[in-house]
């Protein structure tokens, strides 16, 4: 059972809770992390032999192994082993109370969740956002990209997009979301959606990622994760939806955050969110299987309906 639960939560390190960092200072992360990735696949394109001869889709398998490993993802691994990357909590200590308090931190039987490490917040362009959103970004983005790969002569361009995000949805309920941790979370949906535009802009659409020059593959130094994060990814701002067990317990903690609503800080965050949000086409779908029942409505489990 452990196996077993170890690889359905291999695309993230389990739950985050962006309520615990409100107010707290964090400094913003977005050049440190785009240089790891700027790193990490070039030195992928320039370490693995031949690889100058093959087309760019067989190009972006080799860096996508060095992106994505079986358990725990190596950019989450990069940020909580070292300093570079500011976050909340910080050092053991801090660690230790995160995990008494976070929103799972009141636990129920045989709670899988709490098993694994929570994964911290950090900030990407003043967004606030757990680091598991990243391994979310590069794993299973790389499943919706395989999916895409799988089926893309067999529909529509809109068909298409509709199916991939179902695929995700079904991934979210079952093998790492719901079923496991009793979360489904719309932050790792926007997270895996984007992932999969990251790796298809690898190889397509006007301006590539990767570029072949003088027979050597190059990663453009235009990446940057400000073109993929978005508020949905703060699950303060876009709510999970929660599992009837696990809600009473969320239900109570979250509740303790409601005097914060009308704090400086978090009025002038979400005027912020408010601002930058959009609807996404993984929210035009969620809102779908709401109307239709086959979804709960997130908007019951949001901090605004817990403190009203």
């Amino acid at each position: 059972m452990v196996a077993w639960l170890l690889i359905g939560t291999s695309a993230h390190a389990l739950e985050t809770d962006q309520f615990y960092a409100w107010g707290q200072p964090i400094e913003d992360s977005t050049e440190y992390l785009n240089a790891w990735v700027r790193l990490q696949i070039q030195s992928t394109l320039d370490s693995r032999a031949g690889l100058a001869s093959i087309d760019c889709e067989a190009a972006v398998e080799h860096v996508q192994s060095d992106l994505q490993h079986t358990i725990f993802q190596p950019i989450e691994m990069w940020i909580i082993s070292g300093d570079l990357v500011d976050r909340i909590p910080r050092g053991l200590q801090e660690d230790r109370d995160y995990r008494k308090q976070y929103l799972l931190g009141k636990t129920i039987a045989f709670d899988f969740a709490r098993w694994l490490q929570p994964s911290p917040t950090l900030q990407v362009n003043e967004i606030r956002i757990g680091s598991d959103k990243l391994a979310h970004f590069f794993a299973e983005g790389w499943w919706y990209y395989k999916w895409w790969r799988k089926h893309r002569d067999d529909y529509s361009p809109d068909e298409l997009q509709r199916g991939l995000i179902q695929y995700g949805v079904g991934l979210e309920w079952w093998g790492q979301g719901m079923m496991v941790s009793g979360v489904f979370s719309l932050g790792d949906l926007e997270a895996n959606y984007q992932g999969f535009v990251f790796y298809h802009q690898l190889c397509h659409g006007d301006e590539p990622l990767l570029t072949r020059q003088e027979d050597r593959w190059y990663f453009s130094e235009s990446f940057d994760f400000r073109n993929y994060v978005y508020p949905e990814w703060d699950e303060s701002w876009n709510a999970n939806i929660y599992g009837q067990m696990r809600w009473k317990n969320i239900r109570s903690t979250m509740a303790t955050y409601c005097p914060m609503l009308d704090s400086a800080w978090v009025e002038k965050q979400r005027e912020r969110y408010n601002e930058l949000d959009r609807q996404t086409p993984t929210e035009e779908l969620v809102m779908e299987l709401v109307a239709t029942g086959e979804l709960p409505d997130p908007q019951l489990f949001d901090i605004t309906s817990v403190c009203n």
